[in-house]
Formats: structure tokens, C-alpha cells, sequence
């Protein structure tokens, strides 16, 4: 009786399948890994910071966390010059805690009042094209730079009459500066106003 004989096969894997599989897995892990790095990246993204010299600012945005923010203005100066007046028989040091702890507690807003009192602002700007008005926006390094950026949009009016500057700080820093009061200031058309200088 003949028998055929039996041919082996050899198995052979499929390249072109392996590869697509590999590619698609590559895809998805590089995607992934950038996605989850995203939010800490965003978090250490250091602000640019003004050489450290003496800086004029109409109004000061000190960010504290996501949910409120330290809005110091012209008002800022009454409640200064106020609290100077009656309390001028304190420690230098006594008199300027109790300046700052007061500034911050009358000063600082929920999220949604800083956006009314951005809203004015710009409103203000927009009604008095021959009036500039200067911006200092702090930030702590931990927050999101985004909330900056977000801030920096809303300053755009029909004239362009608001400048803006940003640096790094906390709130801790204002805390701890060495002195805080109100100065006499000569503006451009000539006008005496007062503005609180503060001394880090």
C-alpha cells in the first residue's frame, strides 16, 4: 500500500496585523500618557515675572484659590487712610497687620463678584477712551496658568485703554509685606490721587 507523503507547513506569523495592532497601541499609550501629564505641566508652568523694580498698578488681582479673588483698588486707599487716622497710635507693625488683615477680609470676592466688578472695569474703559488704566495680575505657581490667561482675554476693550502685567505671589506674600499705606500721587492731567504703596 502506498502512503502520501506528509508535507509540514511551516507556521508563519502575520506581520502586517502585528504591526497595525502594535501602532494602534502606541497610538493610545503616547495619547493617554500626554493627557494625564497635561493638568501637572499646566500646574508648574512658572508666570512671567517684571524685573523687580517699583511698579505703579491701579488695581491689584491677586488670585487666592479657584473659588476667590483679592481685588485691591482706589476704594482700597479710603479704608487705608481711615484705619491710619484713627489707629495712628499702634506699632508700626500692629498698625500694618491690621491694615492688611482688614483690606483682605473687605477685599476679597467669590469668583462671580470678580466677574461683575471685571465687567465695570472694562465698561469704564470703554467710556473713557482718554483714561489708561493699569492692571497687576498675581498668581500663585499652583494654580492653572489658564485662570490668567482667561483674566488677560476679558481685558480687551474698543479702545484698548487697559494695560496689564502679570507676576507670581500669594496671597501670603501681601500678608507679609513689609509695610502698607496710603501715598499722594501726581497722575499725567495733573490731578492729586491717593494710592496705596505697598512694600514687599
Amino acid at each position: 500500500m502506498a502512503f502520501k507523503a506528509i508535507q509540514n507547513k511551516k507556521e508563519k506569523i502575520e506581520l502586517i496585523s502585528l504591526i497595525d495592532v502594535l501602532f494602534i497601541l502606541l497610538v493610545f499609550f503616547l495619547v493617554t500618557s500626554f493627557v494625564i501629564r497635561l493638568p501637572l505641566q499646566e500646574r508648574n508652568i512658572s508666570i512671567p515675572t517684571p524685573e523687580q523694580k517699583s511698579g505703579r498698578a491701579q488695581i491689584v488681582i491677586q488670585l487666592t484659590d479657584g473659588n476667590s479673588v483679592f481685588w485691591l483698588d482706589e476704594n482700597a486707599s479710603f479704608v487705608v487712610k481711615d484705619i491710619e487716622n484713627r489707629m495712628g497710635y499702634m506699632s508700626r507693625d500692629k498698625l500694618n497687620k491690621y491694615i492688611v488683615n482688614k483690606l483682605i477680609k473687605d477685599f476679597t470676592m467669590p469668583w462671580p463678584e470678580f466677574e461683575k466688578k471685571l465687567n465695570g472695569l472694562i465698561q469704564r474703559a470703554d467710556r473713557s477712551p482718554g483714561h489708561e488704566y493699569f492692571v497687576m495680575i498675581r498668581c500663585p505657581d499652583y494654580l492653572p496658568y489658564i485662570d490668567v490667561v482667561n483674566i488677560i482675554a476679558r481685558l480687551k476693550t474698543q479702545y484698548s485703554n487697559i494695560n496689564y502685567g502679570c507676576v507670581s505671589g500669594t496671597i501670603d506674600d501681601i500678608k507679609s509685606c513689609r509695610s502698607i499705606r496710603t501715598v499722594t500721587e501726581i497722575d499725567k492731567r495733573g490731578r492729586r490721587r491717593k494710592n496705596i504703596q505697598i512694600d514687599f
